[in-house]
């Protein structure tokens, strides 16, 4: 299923002294080379009216109007300055393609009556209003908008966790262009990392996110008769006696048939840890799962130091900071691929955000990627289907196994 949807622009009357056809043409040049270097292949838009954009994305069964607010940003910086007192308003409406296509005719009287949030039913779909500063859904008046973070999320305090929210990130393959497994996460962190806010300073240690997300992972993975359920490990936590006597019990409830379907992400592990702390990891963990993945920050992780069959996989976590940098890292971790490939170990890199991100992945030949740019954070853990590249990010996993094999056959 494709995502269809027209894209209004709307200019506040400050500018109605403004020539109409020269305001429509700087509004449609400024729309149109933001599209262009963020509204990617596969995914298409054209103009169709003054005003009014036609988007689709044949990976997506929604859009996801949070995209569009950095293009109301632009708008109203370029027409009235950062301190301007004008107004840029956008309406989204998804629907069928007859539907879509009249809306971009719609009269200006009901188009301003929509930007007042004044829904009467006209159109059948779904309308959003999206401004520099915030997104409201229109129809359904008061209704979700895609992407939004709960606000249970937002508001958690800061002085202990939020209540256990586990989510899952789906772990592809990009040679076999497959889904093999998931990776469970504290869904308050993730959900603060995809929408670009900082982490609440937490007055716990991370094994208080760790032992609610095993005791959730626990029932999920025996629903699911498939696939490798990656499992974070605090590194610290597994080399300190106190902190292992915490996550014993939890661990224990894991053993038994589970254990070759389970891996330990161990994070936070340090760019040369030594031979006491590895020793100690590998014997804390290996009764209870059948795979060691070591999160790393530093792409030049020294892989060379690690003693034989010590980790299945080593999985790169991508910097915060500017892509740049980020695709700069992704290839300085591939750089030394050869001798991963010594040592019998996956290279893996996780928390891929963007198009180029993946292409830039998938260009190194990176086995294993998860991240916003592969799936959306998942209520639930991805079944173990085949995916094509041009596919991701999945954004909706009703349709399940049936939609993606489909699509993979076609």
């Amino acid at each position: 299923m494709t995502a269809l949807a027209c894209l209004k622009i709307f200019v506040g009357e400050e500018l109605r002294f403004t020539d109409p056809d020269s305001l429509a043409a700087l509004v449609a040049k400024v729309a149109g080379a933001y599209l262009e270097t963020t509204w990617l292949w596969p995914r298409r838009h054209g103009l169709v009216a003054p005003f009014s954009f036609v988007l689709t994305d044949p990976r997506a069964v929604k859009l996801d109007p949070r995209e569009l607010q950095a293009l109301a940003r632009d708008l109203q910086h370029k027409l009235f300055g950062d301190k301007g007192v004008g107004e840029i308003a956008l309406l989204t409406f998804e629907g069928d393609q007859s539907e879509v296509m009249r809306f971009a005719g719609i009269p200006p009287a009901q188009l301003k009556a929509l930007l007042n949030g004044e829904d009467d039913g006209t159109f059948e779909g779904r309308i959003c209003r999206i401004t520099p500063t915030g997104i409201t859904s229109v129809a359904p008046a008061g209704g979700p908008v895609v992407g939004e973070p709960p606000m249970e999320v937002l508001a958690a305090t800061p002085s202990c966790p939020a209540p256990a929210r586990v989510g899952y990130r789906g772990v592809f393959h990009t040679q076999r262009q497959i889904f093999l497994g998931n990776v469970a996460v504290w869904r308050a962190a993730e959900l603060r990392r995809d929408y670009g806010l900082d982490e609440p300073a937490l007055d716990v240690h991370e094994i208080d996110h760790d032992i609610p997300i095993l005791e959730a992972a626990r029932g999920e993975i025996t629903r699911f008769g498939a696939g490798i359920m990656f499992l974070p490990i605090n590194f610290s936590a597994a080399v300190k006696p106190g902190f292992r006597a915490e996550l014993l019990p939890h661990l224990q409830a894991l053993a038994g048939p589970l254990r070759g379907r389970l891996a330990a992400a161990v994070y936070d592990t340090p760019r040369a840890p030594s031979f006491s702390a590895l020793s100690q990891l590998k014997s804390f963990l290996d009764p209870f799962f059948g795979r060691i993945d070591l999160r790393v920050a530093d792409p030049a992780f020294q892989v060379d130091e690690l003693p034989p069959n010590f980790a299945s996989s080593v999985t790169l976590q991508l910097p915060a900071g500017s892509e740049a940098e980020r695709l700069a890292a992704i290839a300085r971790f591939m750089r030394d691929a050869a001798g991963y490939r010594r040592k019998r170990i996956w290279q893996g890199v996780t928390d891929v955000r963007t198009r180029r991100e993946l292409n830039v992945g998938i260009e190194h030949a990176a086995p294993f990627l998860t991240g916003p740019a592969i799936t959306e954070l998942l209520e639930a853990p991805t079944d173990v289907v085949p995916c094509p590249v041009l596919h991701l990010p999945l954004h909706d996993w009703s349709a399940r196994a049936e939609h993606i094999a489909a699509s993979h056959v076609a």
